[in-house]
């Protein structure tokens, strides 16, 4: 039950945070429906970003991605929640492979550095920081299914990595909230953008990236053993 309350709570301290954001953001500067062709006129010297679509998401439209980001949080926690209140169905274990611990020692290094591609160049290319958190989740999968995911679970604890996840979350807020301070709106980029084309030519992009597949990553896998943990494996 004390669980329950806590995770209510956090939920509902995440909610009011972004409804608070989204309310400052629009009345500090409501948005001009005249400006919406500006998107494609000049997104490339706005944004500093080559892929137009990460520009607008991570630039134009950054509150809607970190709604997303908060659907993101919510389920996770729903998951951990009624997973955790229902009855568990223990399974026999499966034999394990040698076939599929060959191919996951194979796959799992190149979802990873695939990962790490779109994560670093999504402002470049196809990519970004979702795509890049579902493709590392992809490949810890790999690896429970070759392993088991008693074992999985005991290197990557998902109760350690929980609070990393809340972790990130509230830094992505303070982030993208740090500009108050400086007497700016919220959600304004503040870091210089580069030559476009070149790795740091985005701003603040490559950080939002991070800690969007970041995000991603752990509360994918944190369900993933979740879903486990009730059937008693994969």
């Amino acid at each position: 039950m004390r669980q329950s309350r806590r995770l209510t709570l956090i939920a509902a301290l995440i909610v009011v945070g972004f409804i608070g954001t989204i309310a400052w953001t629009y009345f500090s500067d409501r948005p001009q429906p005249l400006e919406t062709p500006l998107y494609l006129a000049r997104p490339v010297e706005e944004t500093g970003a080559i892929n137009r679509v990460t520009g607008i998401y991570l630039n134009y439209r950054l509150l809607d991605t970190l709604l997303e980001v908060l659907v993101f949080s919510v389920a996770i926690l729903g998951i951990q929640h009624y997973l955790a209140r229902s009855k568990a169905v223990r399974l026999p274990r499966l034999m394990e492979s040698e076939v599929v611990r060959t191919a996951v020692s194979l796959l799992s290094p190149l979802a990873f550095l695939l990962s790490l591609f779109f994560v670093l160049f999504g402002h470049l290319s196809p990519g970004g920081g979702f795509a890049s958190g579902v493709i590392a989740a992809s490949g810890l999968l790999y690896v429970g299914i070759a392993l088991g995911m008693k074992e999985a679970e005991q290197r990557l604890s998902p109760k350690r990595l929980g609070r990393v996840e809340k972790g990130v979350l509230l830094l992505l807020i303070a982030y993208v909230l740090f500009p108050v301070l400086l007497g700016r709106t919220p959600l304004t980029d503040l870091l210089p953008r580069g030559t476009p084309g070149h790795l740091l030519s985005g701003g603040s992009i490559l950080i939002y990236n991070l800690l969007i597949a970041s995000k991603v990553l752990i509360g994918a896998w944190i369900a993933i053993v979740s879903f486990a943990q009730h059937r008693g494996e994969l």
